[in-house]
């Protein structure tokens, strides 16, 4: 499906389709993990993420069980990807530039 600018978009239902690993790798990327992280969520709030996030692995296999404990919007252009919803970040990613 392509929106009113002409850019291809492509849904996903996590229940449907789960995250592999290496997609939830990806989407982490190397930078602030906890930016990107549903703050809402009871997880997150039961396990104390505020104060200290679990080891890289740990919180993959956390995501891939409970995706919704990043936040949303994910999306993907090239290489860059947009976790949350960044009015910026999403005009850039649908301008191309």
């Amino acid at each position: 499906m392509a929106n009113e600018s002409g850019v291809q978009i492509v849904e996903r239902d996590y229940a449907r389709q789960p995250l592999t690993r290496d997609e939830v790798g990806q989407i982490l990327g190397d930078g602030d993990v906890a930016a990107l992280l549903n703050t809402r969520h009871l997880t997150y709030k039961e396990r104390g993420f505020a104060e200290k996030l679990p080891a890289r692995q740990e919180l993959i296999s956390l995501i891939i069980a409970a995706p919704n404990l990043l936040r949303r919007p994910i999306v993907r252009s090239g290489k860059q990807v947009i976790v949350g919803f960044d009015r910026e970040a999403l005009k850039k990613a649908v301008s191309g530039r």
